[in-house]
């Protein structure tokens, strides 16, 4: 049995992105409001900012499955970074969106490989 349209290479990336990015952004929001038994201000600033940049994972993630890859892909990769800096590289939930910013890029670069000699 034949798919009527197979699924592309850019397609399969944004997918595989998308679930990176849903998957690590739900663990960083969720890591966030485990952290809210502290009652200083500095970790409650702290504690909303990586709050916020992983919802913005998960807006970018959204935004590369829907086909705005090149947009997706940035906003993922820049909230990536700025969760590693805010956390101090800690944990897989950070480096998954990392991961989901950079398939999201190369998704938005593909090109279909006969394009390659023109």
């Amino acid at each position: 049995m034949r798919l009527k349209m197979p699924l592309k290479m850019h397609r399969l990336l944004s997918l595989l992105a998308f679930v990176l990015a849903m998957i690590g952004g739900l663990l960083v929001v969720v890591s966030a409001l485990g952290g809210l038994e502290r009652l200083s201000i500095g970790s409650l600033a702290v504690n909303g900012l990586v709050f916020l940049f992983g919802l913005g994972a998960i807006l970018g993630g959204w935004l590369i499955y829907t086909g705005i890859r090149k947009l997706g892909g940035i906003i993922t990769l820049l909230a990536g970074i700025i969760l590693f800096l805010l956390t101090g590289g800690a944990g897989t939930s950070v480096l998954l969106v990392i991961v989901a910013g950079v398939l999201g890029l190369v998704a938005a670069e593909m090109k279909p490989w006969w394009a390659f000699w023109r």
